[in-house]
């Protein structure tokens, strides 16, 4: 064959990392990418390497040129070798692995033509912590596994059969201890085998392995066991009923969660999936507050001087600063010239409605507390209160609340409503109310009798709300039995988020909100619960700051996510809850909002 001169460069592919050979010689035995094969063999077509959490390992190929009859000619100096980036990358023929589990497609480009090849990388690795013995994994190996059932640990977080973005932050076993002492935490998938020895009864990998490990198991269920035995008789060992939840491919990314840490006063921000504290926003808020889908914009209520009659709730303003890199309060609900509670705004923020007291909406500059004229005044509300607005994604839609006269914070008999909005060359239209959610609805513990805190998903196609049984106030919050529900938004349909709740329990589950993007495959909504937090967050552990206005414990911030292919009526599309990560298991966190972290701006 001809000799060959061909320069060696770094190129992308697709989503492929291509590492060229040496190919710049002249000499005659260097083989003809050029020519024309039958086929392309890599070899070894199939390899199976292990990789120890942290570390890296090498694969070396070849790459062949295969004719007709079979002969075959290497070709490796003269081909490009090509590894899925998520895996890792390739010099010259040798690839090298990272710490991730799975599937990888290897290829080899030779001229006009390629070959295939697959590699299967499994993700190992043991950690010893809290101060659980440097043979802790040797005495589990050597134990016998017990049957009592009295003595299995008991896993409490996380719940089976949550659905998890792939990048949630280092998720937290927590387990019962059962006369146990000594504890093994296994962490399995396909492709991944984790374990953590400790004497406590919680267990959390640090942030690198954790990455490591959920995207090995994205797609496809993480199975946690955890066995335990005592060290002074370490012959039995005792397992836990295996915990399975599924990790998405989903990466919620540039997004952060609002909330109202309410047992503190403050509005608290936390960018998802980062492992870092949540900062604060705004102290001093004692009511309700809401979040521009333009990330930069937020509106609140407030308590003035410390009275909460309706003469003295007032809605404030805060704007971003990018240059300072801070909030502006550019309207102060001290100077109480925006009387009211509940606040949405349109898209990009430049515009507020305002839940105004006596039941009735206005629209305001949010960056000078300017009433904007509209027809909202007069828009048909009837004799009932118009409360909890929410603005859709897209600028066309206002969902609100159509509840009793008189309602302003509290509420009974409410029905959820949406309306058209325009603006015609400054003229800010609303049309006329189309009812979505009436009750009753009947499940299987109760009649639902009241709608509120509706809410758009990104798209516009779903209405997510809270049902009750009764009225709802802060004051016998838990005893109203607050769920969610799902509505397709033009009303066709109406579904219990069954798997959400936790059942026909009543967990307090209110001020739902949704991711602002959406994947193939789910939504994902956040709200605030009192149910257990394992044993973190319980009736127990909750300090009295938490145990207020009808809460038992700290409410905390959860996310559930809603599958898009079980969407209509008569379906259950949601799954048991993950908790928020970062926040404070022992202060009362509600109302999330999902929106861009305002340092994107």
């Amino acid at each position: 064959m001809r000799a060959s001169k061909v320069s060696c460069a770094l190129s992308l592919v697709g989503a492929l990392v291509i590492g060229c050979g040496d190919r710049d010689s002249d000499d005659s035995d260097v083989p003809d990418a050029t020519a024309t094969f039958a086929s392309i063999a890599v070899e070894p077509a199939t390899a199976t390497l292990t990789v120890p959490v942290g570390t890296t390992t090498t694969q070396a190929y070849q790459a062949f040129g295969v004719a007709a009859d079979g002969s075959r000619t290497e070709l490796t100096s003269s081909c490009s070798f090509n590894i899925d980036t998520g895996f890792g990358s390739f010099t010259a023929a040798t690839a090298t692995v990272g710490p991730r589990g799975g599937k990888a497609a290897i290829s080899a480009i030779c001229g006009p033509q390629t070959g295939q090849a697959q590699l299967i990388v499994n993700l190992t690795g043991s950690f010893i912590q809290g101060g659980a013995p440097a043979n802790s994994e040797e005495l589990f190996g050597t134990a016998t596994l017990g049957t009592d059932p009295a003595r299995a640990p008991a896993i409490e977080y996380p719940i089976e059969g949550a659905v998890s973005p792939r990048n949630i932050p280092s998720i937290e076993t927590q387990w019962r201890a059962s006369a146990n002492d000594l504890f093994h935490v296994s962490l399995t998938s396909s492709y991944a085998s984790v374990h953590v020895y400790t004497t406590a009864v919680e267990a959390m990998l640090e942030s690198p392995a954790w990455a490591s490990l959920a995207g090995t198991a994205a797609g496809e269920q993480l199975i946690f066991v955890v066995e335990g035995l005592v060290q002074a008789t370490p012959g039995e060992k005792f397992a836990s009923t295996p915990i399975k939840i599924v990790m998405t491919t989903d990466d919620i990314d540039q997004t952060a969660i609002y909330y109202w840490a309410s047992s503190q006063g403050n509005i608290m921000s936390q960018v998802f999936g980062s492992p870092d504290e949540p900062s604060l926003v705004k102290d001093q808020c004692t009511s309700c507050h809401s979040v521009s889908r333009s990330g930069d914009r937020i509106g609140y209520s407030r308590c003035v001087a410390g009275s909460c009659a309706s003469e003295n709730l007032a809605v404030g303003f805060l704007k971003y600063d990018a240059a300072t890199g801070s909030w502006v309060e550019s309207v102060n609900a001290d100077n109480r010239a925006i009387l009211g509670s509940y606040t949405t705004f349109n898209p990009d923020g430049t515009i507020a409605m305002v839940n105004r007291r006596g039941g009735t909406f206005g629209l305001y500059d949010p960056d000078t507390g300017a009433e904007i004229p509209s027809n909202l005044a007069v828009a048909n509300v009837g004799t009932a209160s118009a409360m909890m607005p929410d603005w859709s994604a897209d600028g066309g839609r206002v969902v609100y609340v159509s509840a009793n006269p008189n309602a302003y914070i509290d509420l009974n008999g409410g029905s959820i409503y949406s309306m058209a909005y325009s603006n015609a060359g400054g003229t800010h239209t609303f049309g006329d109310p189309v009812a979505l959610l009436q009750p009753p609805l009947t499940l299987a513990n109760g009649e639902y009798t009241n709608f509120f805190f509706p809410s758009f998903s990104p798209d516009g196609a779903l209405v997510v709300a809270n049902a009750t049984r009764t009225n709802w106030r802060f004051s016998v919050a838990k005893q109203s039995g607050a769920r969610l529900v799902l509505a397709e938004s033009t009303g066709a349909w109406t579904v219990d988020l069954t798997q959400l709740n936790g059942g026909s329990v009543d967990a307090n589950i209110t001020w739902a909100h949704w991711a602002p993007t959406v994947s193939s495959e789910y939504y994902w909504v956040v709200f605030s619960s009192e149910r257990d937090y394992g044993h973190r967050t319980t009736i127990a552990t909750s300090p009295a700051s938490c145990k207020a206005n009808g809460v038992e414990q700290c409410k905390q911030i959860w996310l559930s996510a809603i599958r898009r292919d079980r969407l209509g009526a008569g379906q259950d599309p949601s799954a048991p809850p993950m908790w928020l990560p970062g926040q404070n298991p022992l202060a009362n966190n509600i109302s999330p909002y999902w929106s861009k972290p305002a340092v994107l701006q």
